[in-house]
């Protein structure tokens, strides 16, 4: 008998161009309860098997649907024509399927990383200290993208989904944004952070209207910098800290990170009265176990990127990290980390593809010790990617 729920992060295009009835009915086969489906997502080119096999290029920022534009602010960002789908017709006669074989669908989006608005629209880019504009990361402080995410978060909630599970919805570090990126260059970990610390007009004046000395913090960082682009980096093999930032850029930084903060908490205290209003739930998919993956308390880098854990899981229905680890002791410790830090329900969401798993018995054992830490409900991570011995081998697990 399968356990608990469990939902399969997946593409609409694993139901493009096939009967949706019998997509279902083999998903809960396997032991799903439901789908992730990305109705928002940002480019990437992927090996997809369920509709191929195919090298399939994703569309950046692209919205799998047609979006009811009055759904959004007037002041606020919209979805270009060029950006989604010309009609819904595909989620609605997937969400007719669902509703017959009881199964669950809920919405995924990839908020502010989303390098097709950012082309169009750069003042609503992050932009560091040196003037560079990081065009595929939306800056939460921006007004126009605070009405994007309203909006987004509005017309998500109306489509009939159960839920939202929200990536990235925060502020970004300096790689990973690009297709092809080059930095040949040694950089720490301080180095990046300092690198891609946002000082776009928009996060100065917030700043500025806290009292805060943006300008002077700017410089600081500014010349921070120079010893990396000049000769080497200071800061290898040193951890990275806030009591370092400050000494390196003086206590300034830490209002400065507190104002990130409470920009991002901020949006998840909209975005859940928003979803609520509409009897739709919130999960907030946590990207800090991918920060560092050799870092079991992932938690405690999350300032990293403006996500102040304690105060934004007041803020979600469940937490769902995701827990891409090869070793199930890994798998265990990290749970446990969030077990021990959050409050409100825990969702791991697993790999059990390449490169975090290699066989039915390691899966067996990465849910199995899941369970028996009082873990209800597993999610995994890309239905897309799965061959037929993926599906196999999560039913096995599952049940």
């Amino acid at each position: 008998m399968i356990q608990g729920r469990s939902h399969f992060f997946a593409f609409p295009h694993t139901f493009h161009q096939r009967d949706h009835d019998r997509v279902i009915t083999e998903l809960q086969e396997a032991g799903a309860t439901g789908v992730n489906l990305a109705l928002n997502y940002h480019a990437s080119r992927d090996f997809l098997l369920r509709q191929g096999p195919s090298l399939e290029y994703l569309a950046d920022g692209f919205h799998y649907y047609k979006p009811d534009l009055s759904q959004y602010p007037i002041e606020g960002i919209r979805p270009e024509t060029r950006d989604h789908w010309p009609t819904s017709d595909l989620l609605n006669e997937v969400l007719d399927s669902a509703g017959r074989l009881d199964f669950d669908i809920a919405a995924w989006g990839v908020f502010l990383h989303n390098g097709a608005i950012g082309k169009a629209r750069p003042d609503a880019t992050v932009a560091n200290a040196l003037g560079n504009h990081f065009l595929s990361e939306l800056c939460p402080s921006n007004l126009s993208v605070q009405g994007y995410v309203q909006g987004l978060v509005t017309d998500l909630s109306s489509r009939g989904v159960t839920s939202i599970a929200i990536e990235s919805l925060h502020f970004h570090g300096a790689r990973h944004g690009e297709h092809h990126e080059r930095f040949f260059l040694e950089m720490s970990k301080t180095t990046e952070f300092l690198f891609s610390l946002c000082f776009c007009s928009s996060c100065m004046a917030v700043f500025e209207s806290r009292d805060g000395n943006a300008e002077e913090l700017k410089v600081r960082v500014i010349n921070a910098l120079q010893p990396f682009l000049q000769d080497t980096d200071p800061w290898l093999n040193v951890n990275l800290t806030e009591d370092l930032l400050n000494e390196i850029v003086g206590e300034n930084i830490s209002a400065y990170l507190r104002t990130r903060e409470d920009t991002v908490t901020n949006f998840y205290a909209i975005a859940l009265e928003i979803a609520h209003r509409s009897g739709v739930t919130l999960r907030l998919v946590d990207q800090s176990p991918l920060l560092d993956y050799s870092d079991n308390y992932p938690l405690d880098s999350s300032w990293l990127v403006g996500l102040d854990f304690k105060r934004v899981q007041n803020y979600v229905d469940a937490y769902e990290p995701l827990i891409y680890r090869l070793e199930t002791s890994h798998v265990e410790e990290v749970t446990r980390h969030y077990q021990e830090r959050i409050g409100t329900k825990i969702i791991p969401i697993l790999r059990p593809t390449y490169p975090d798993n290699f066989s039915e018995k390691g899966l067996r054992e990465k849910v199995a010790t899941l369970r028996s830490l009082g873990i209800t409900d597993v999610d995994f991570y890309l239905l897309d990617t799965m061959r037929t011995r993926d599906l196999n081998w999560i039913k096995a697990a599952l049940t």
